[in-house]
């Protein structure tokens, strides 16, 4: 990568979406979906092995380890020949928590949430939320989505999301929403100046 390109990289193609499309346009990953987030600290050092579905998020943090580089250290001790290296796959409509770690050779399957921290060594199913390290099956993607409906049906600005459309992130919703998530957690004494 040239000077220029860096530069371009570093101030003018910020993370998420349009870091995901940069990646795309480059032809980095072996496959890569549509409607894609790839936070740009995530570290996909073997992009050429590793494939995502539509709408996967790979947020701050993360690591898609496609190689183990201890191999490295073990053939420089012994003199040998090893290699430990395998594909990453994830499906569509998949979620990957700050700091979730892929393990060589791994499979996630498709509307798949993997929780914060979590390091994932055996494959993961379709329609699973999966959490902890090693990460484990948590429960079913829906009931998840069916628990959190619930909750959020409960907030006091849910008028504000249901007034809204399709929530993703709007600016100008978000003013409204931080304001009435502040006077619902805060006492108005902790958040005078």
């Amino acid at each position: 990568m040239n000077l220029i390109e860096k530069i371009r990289l570093k101030f003018f193609i910020p993370s998420g979406f349009p870091y995901a499309r940069y990646l795309k346009d480059k032809g980095f990953l072996r496959r890569q979906g549509t409607g894609c987030f790839i936070a740009k600290n995530a570290g996909m050092p073997d992009g050429y092995l590793t494939a995502i579905g539509d709408n996967v998020w790979i947020t701050d943090g993360c690591q898609l380890l496609c190689h183990d580089a201890s191999v490295i250290m073990l053939n420089i001790r012994d003199a040998s020949h090893l290699d430990r290296v395998a594909p990453i796959t994830i499906g569509d409509h998949v979620f990957l928590g700050n700091r979730t770690t892929i393990l060589p050779g791994i499979t996630v399957g498709s509307h798949v949430i993997v929780g914060a921290g979590s390091v994932v060594t055996r494959d993961i199913p379709d329609g699973e939320v999966w959490a902890g390290n090693p990460a484990r099956h948590i429960c079913t993607t829906q009931s998840y989505r069916d628990r959190l409906d619930e909750a959020t049906g409960d907030l006091p600005w849910y008028p504000l999301l249901e007034g809204a459309g399709r929530h993703v992130f709007d600016p100008h919703l978000e003013t409204k929403l931080r304001k009435a998530r502040i006077a619902h957690f805060f006492s108005e004494e902790e958040t005078s100046p």
